[in-house]
């Protein structure tokens, strides 16, 4: 387990951005553990090639180029206004009740509901009560 802490906390041990206190307890089992020098070692010849600019590189850079293609495409989407009028959602929540009565008279009738009886009568009774308001509450 120490061994693995250690390896976990050896490439900021490497790059220096361990506090001095971590750093010490590091130096003090990298003295005492090969498989963690090896680690370390590795872990130092990658820094080395990471850091070390490439001077031999045929490639061109083409992050500007694509960053701006990026920024020239249009956005995916745009937002839309609602396509719900104020004046047409009394008739659309009416028409949402009814194909939900229409659904679930469909599911009753083909027997979808047979081993939820328990639950049946008050999934009607709440729905029928939604109804009743909705018609109550449409008629002002």
């Amino acid at each position: 387990m120490k061994c693995e802490f250690i390896q976990y906390q050896l490439g900021a041990y490497t790059a220096g951005e361990l506090p001095p206190e971590s750093s010490l307890y590091i130096e003090q089992h990298l003295l005492a553990c090969p498989a963690c020098q090896a680690w370390h070692k590795e872990l130092q010849e990658l820094a080395g090639i990471w850091q070390q600019p490439e001077t031999d590189s045929n490639f061109p850079d083409m992050t500007a180029d694509i960053m701006n293609e990026i920024r020239q495409m249009p956005p995916l989407y745009t937002r839309e206004v609602s396509r719900l009028k104020p004046r047409n959602s009394r008739k659309s929540m009416i028409a949402h009740f009814g194909l939900a009565a229409c659904l679930a008279f469909c599911l009753f009738q083909f027997g979808i509901f047979e081993h939820l009886s328990s639950g049946i009568s008050q999934a009607t009774q709440k729905f029928s009560y939604s109804v009743n308001h909705l018609f109550k509450e449409g008629n002002r």
